[in-house]
């Protein structure tokens, strides 16, 4: 593993932040081959080699890493017909499904309104917020 990338491993891993953004992704029937840990250290890795912030370069860094780095974060998996790299139509998948969860501004592990089938029937509406939840921004009150 390159020193680069273990230390961008080190920061996501270190940040938190990958499995709460996983925990908020709709579950397919299949799984997504580009975890959101994996998209985040492409995005690092194509920012880090002062790529422009396109989603190819985030797949090129990725698929330019060594192979053992590409099996170990799911770059490449062994399927029936063989090895199979990922796509751009998966990366860009995978990140429009972590962009659309993050602009929800209730988490409600619900697909995109774009991905609800019409006349599909939606659980009642979680209660609006009057206020942030970020105590970095405003004071929660006390209880």
């Amino acid at each position: 593993m390159s020193i680069l990338l273990g230390r961008i491993e080190e920061i996501i891993d270190g940040s938190g932040v990958a499995p709460q953004i996983e925990a908020l992704l709709p579950i397919g029937v299949r799984h997504r081959q580009l975890r959101v840990r994996t998209l985040l250290a492409g995005m690092m890795l194509s920012q880090a080699d002062q790529r422009p912030a396109h989603l190819t370069r985030v797949r090129d860094a990725l698929t330019a890493l060594p192979a053992d780095d590409q099996l170990r974060l799911g770059v490449t998996e062994n399927w029936t017909a063989g090895p199979h790299q990922l796509t751009y139509r998966q990366t860009e998948r995978t990140f429009g499904l972590v962009t659309d969860a993050l602009a929800k501004d209730v988490p409600d592990g619900l697909p995109p309104d774009t991905l609800t089938p019409p006349g599909a029937t939606a659980p009642a509406a979680a209660p609006a917020r009057t206020a942030s939840c970020s105590s970095a921004t405003t004071p929660r009150p006390a209880p």
